[in-house]
């Protein structure tokens, strides 16, 4: 297994500092997941506590032998309880805390409330969007691993020209391309941070069922093969001159790429080439105008007006109260990662930001077209990341 560096580990760590010191914050404790590993490079059942100086301790419940092996940070304690909190800092010479940050927009109230018993002295603030926008910003490191998985999805693209065959339900073709992605060492899961937000490897919908909306806060839902989970490929059989809309997402080393692509047997019609051109055209714009510096908002504003320009406003990012106000999506450990490319989400582009740029239109009781890429911003604009075939794929 790649372990996280301990460099990149002391850098990420580093940078949480500094920024909490500019927030007046004595410490940060650290128990979701994804932030767990990227502060600690384990996610074994454990507490991080950052103090705003000096080295990091790892509280661990279970198991302790496997954080120590995947872990660089230098002290491991066991906990047994969340009370065991404070005689664990006063033996590493911390002082008590009288501001801490949490992570609020994913902690529980339960746990929440736990630590309050706790530290019943303690101010705690909210750290949530701090460390997601120093999650934001990529390390050559971690660049490498979501190319990794662009490297991946790839291969599945490639391979999904000889496996797609008329007749085969979608939830089929869903299967084989999930194993093929495990056995290229795909970590088996997708994370996202929104709540109630679940995402699958991929979403095979084929005609109608891609147009049909659902929960999730993405253009493109499905059917899927239960109201208990409502969105994804189902049971319906692909057919001829009907979009097969691949989206794919592969996770290698804790780190995501997203990719998608349009198929069909035979022949789509007029309409389908009109909308999918101009996805492309969207495509383009971004590629020339993106850059450190230029709003994410601009970006979708410039996108919406073109598509309005072409007629296909609409359709645009899924359509009626399936339509979303985004085009594109931050990449890292979890697929829902700032920056975005959004109406009302107005900060900069910065280099080393990497994101998955998400074209799409949806034409109610026909189907759905999309275009996927995966981004890097660099000091002169965006790189493409990913280089598969980006025209609709005839079977």
């Amino acid at each position: 297994m790649l372990l996280t560096p301990k460099s990149e580990l002391r850098a990420r760590v580093d940078r949480l500092q500094k920024a909490m010191k500019r927030k007046g914050l004595d410490g940060a404790i650290i128990s979701q997941n994804v932030d767990l590993f990227y502060f600690s490079g384990t996610t074994q059942r454990s507490i991080l506590y950052v103090p705003q100086q000096g080295p990091p301790v790892l509280m661990v419940q279970k198991s302790i032998e496997r954080a120590k092996k995947e872990s660089a940070i230098k002290l491991v304690e066991p906990m047994v309880v969340t009370q065991d909190i404070p005689k664990i800092l006063k033996k590493h010479k911390i002082e008590s805390p009288r501001a801490v940050g949490l992570e609020f927009d994913v902690l529980p109230v339960d746990q929440f409330r736990r630590l309050q018993k706790v530290l019943a002295n303690v101010t705690f603030l909210d750290v949530s969007f701090l460390i997601r926008r120093l999650r934001m910003v990529k390390t050559p490191f971690e660049i490498e691993q979501i190319e990794k998985a662009i490297r991946v999805i790839e291969k599945i693209l490639h391979k999904a020209q000889e496996i797609i065959r008329e007749g085969m339900t979608e939830i089929e073709v869903d299967g084989l391309f999930i194993g093929l992605a495990r056995g290229q060492g795909d970590q088996g899961r997708l994370r996202m941070r929104g709540w109630n937000q679940e995402m699958f490897h991929c979403h095979v919908l084929c005609g109608k069922t891609a147009a049909i909306p659902s929960f999730t806060e993405t253009p493109i839902g499905g059917l899927g093969t239960t109201p208990a989970i409502a969105q994804g490929a189902g049971h319906n059989r692909i057919k001829r001159n009907e979009p097969i809309l691949v989206d794919l997402g592969v996770g290698i080393n804790g780190y995501v790429a997203d990719i998608t692509r349009t198929f069909v047997i035979g022949q789509l019609s007029e309409r389908f080439h009109k909308g999918y051109q101009v996805l492309r055209e969207v495509e383009a714009l971004v590629e020339s105008q993106a850059g450190p510096g230029v709003s994410c908002s601009h970006l979708y504003q410039e996108a919406v007006r073109l598509t309005k320009s072409r007629g296909f406003d609409l359709y645009f990012m899924g359509f009626g109260e399936g339509k979303v106000n985004f085009l594109g999506h931050g990449l890292g450990l979890e697929i829902d990662e700032l920056p975005v490319l959004a109406k009302r989400y107005h900060p900069s582009l910065e280099q080393g930001m990497v994101f998955a740029l998400e074209p799409k239109m949806v034409f109610p009781g026909e189907g759905a077209i999309g275009l996927e890429d995966d981004y890097l911003v660099t000091s002169r604009g965006i790189e493409k990341l990913s280089h598969f075939d980006d025209d609709i794929i005839h079977l």
